[in-house]
């Protein structure tokens, strides 16, 4: 991965300008950003239409491979997928009938404390269309998923070892990273994830940012992820050139 010091750009006053001396200095051809999310385990239930494996962004590349991991969830215990009660029941009775189940988009299925912090629903028009065409999430059920594309409720813990495939980080990650190496050509990739799901995706050479958070008084937890919500909000509205701007509540980040 690529040392990337932001601070170094701070000097320039045009946005256009940061964003050109900062793709150029990555080696990335335009100025376009992608930025990974993971998903979250909290998610509204409910939908509509009748989802299929092979839909979405990825769906004609990925479709295959996630009739895999359907089939491997669907005889992998609450145990394996790390729930118990009430929420196995849940989770065992909706990965039995993901194929053909109702969906919601990406941005509105999932709930989780990440998702709190970036809060779509408040964004402004434009900051809703930077975040259809720059936000993926890396999936356990779905290997990548864009933020506007249909998802099934489901429960896919990257770090759950699922019947027959083994961890689905390991799994996902020799069908992940030929496509994260295509788009890595033409993007810069701002890595938000957590370590579960950095493990399914091999960072690239020159062009691929991972941002890490840190708080002064060493918080972790929901704490944290919500931060990392607020800080993909923070990155709709401003270059990944001013990162070290950034504050929230005691929270910085750092690029890497």
């Amino acid at each position: 991965m690529s040392n990337v010091r932001v601070d170094s750009y701070l000097n320039v006053n045009s946005r256009r300008e940061i964003n050109e001396i900062f793709c150029r200095n990555l080696g990335v051809k335009v100025q376009s950003v992608i930025i990974l999310l993971p998903p979250s385990e909290g998610k509204v239930s409910g939908g509509n239409g009748v989802w299929k494996p092979a839909q979405g962004s990825f769906g004609a590349k990925l479709g295959a491979t996630r009739s895999e991991v359907i089939s491997a969830l669907q005889s992998t215990s609450a145990a394996a997928l790390k729930v118990r009660g009430a929420t196995a029941e849940h989770a065992l009775a909706a990965n039995a009938s993901i194929i053909g189940s109702p969906s919601l988009p990406a941005f509105e299925r999932y709930s989780g404390v990440v998702y709190q912090g970036l809060d779509f629903e408040s964004l402004s028009e434009r900051e809703r269309s930077v975040a259809l065409e720059s936000v993926l999430v890396v999936s356990g059920l779905g290997g990548l998923v864009a933020f506007g594309d249909k998802v099934p409720d489901y429960r896919a813990p990257m770090d759950a070892s699922v019947t027959g495939l083994g961890k689905l980080s390991a799994f996902w990650r020799p069908h992940l990273d030929p496509i994260m190496q295509r788009l890595s050509r033409d993007h810069v990739i701002i890595d938000l994830l957590p370590q579960v799901h950095r493990a399914a995706i091999t960072p690239t050479e020159q062009n691929w940012v991972s941002v890490n958070l840190r708080h002064r008084d060493g918080l972790g937890g929901h704490a944290a992820k919500h931060a990392k919500g607020e800080l993909a909000r923070w990155l709709l509205r401003h270059d990944i050139s001013s990162l070290s701007r950034w504050r929230s509540d005691g929270w910085t980040a750092r690029a890497s």
